[in-house]
């Protein structure tokens, strides 16, 4: 009797959910926003062209301006910046998009990760772990979500650590692989975006053929990642034990 009751609850939620999101409007991405091609807002302008023997490179979202653009539509970002720094043989792939304060539900930028936007081309996640402590330097970072992808046809091993901030908190996606979003934080997120609208949100990606934990010990890698921190991954040391958003 009690599970019958809480389905039929949770099966409200749901609908009042959906009601909800009707009357939710979500802007367009403006014409001739950054996101087509190369991007060329400020956010890019905080990277350093070069990182020591690192050297910097922009990349497009996609191969061409046709997926770029339709790229930039789908996550309705209000700026990004995507650089790729190699050194020798190795690489490190720097991606952080920015959404201000009402421009996207929390719940659609959370349904755009690599489990799931990588996972519908193709790739294949061989391992995951959640939560990650990160560090460089000697400044721990906000926690990451940690995964391995093999692209379509195999080999190219990629790694990837990423963050979601909303606010300056890291939104919590529990320990679970996201190629779906989860049902009761979609419906928590929709209805407190359809009563109070959006915080300012990042998402922070870091790629590599090898872990990319491993690359963070080189300290000319330093100017790169205080950037990140200061976009609010830093790690405040007076509350180390404080929760993500739940």
């Amino acid at each position: 009797m009690l599970r019958s009751r809480l389905l039929l609850i949770f099966v409200g939620l749901l609908f009042a959910g959906g009601i909800l999101l009707q009357l939710v409007h979500v802007p367009n991405v403006a014409e001739g926003v950054v996101g087509e091609g190369i991007a060329s807002g400020d956010l890019v302008k905080k990277f350093p062209n070069n990182s020591g023997n690192w050297i910097g490179r922009d990349e497009p979202l996609g191969p061409n301006e046709s997926v770029a653009g339709a790229a930039a539509r789908i996550l309705n970002f209000d700026d990004y910046a995507y650089r790729i720094y190699r050194k020798g043989n190795r690489s490190i792939g720097v991606y952080v998009a920015y959404w201000a304060a009402g421009r996207m539900p929390t719940h659609k930028v959370a349904s755009h990760t690599p489990d799931r936007c990588w996972t519908e081309n193709g790739w294949k996640c061989d391992d995951m772990k959640f939560a990650v402590p990160v560090a460089f330097g000697g400044q721990a970072l906000k926690p990451a979500e940690w995964r391995k992808f093999t692209p379509p046809g195999g080999g190219g091993t990629q790694y990837v650590l990423y963050w979601h901030l909303v606010g300056d908190e890291i939104y919590d996606y529990g320990e679970r692989f996201n190629s779906r979003p989860h049902p009761i934080k979609w419906v928590r997120d929709s209805i407190a975006y359809a009563m109070k609208g959006s915080r300012e949100q990042y998402f922070i990606r870091l790629t590599s053929d090898q872990p990319v934990e491993n690359l963070l010990s080189d300290p000319e890698l330093a100017p790169v990642m205080q950037m990140l921190a200061s976009l609010g991954l830093r790690l405040d040391p007076a509350t180390p034990d404080s929760k993500p958003e739940a």
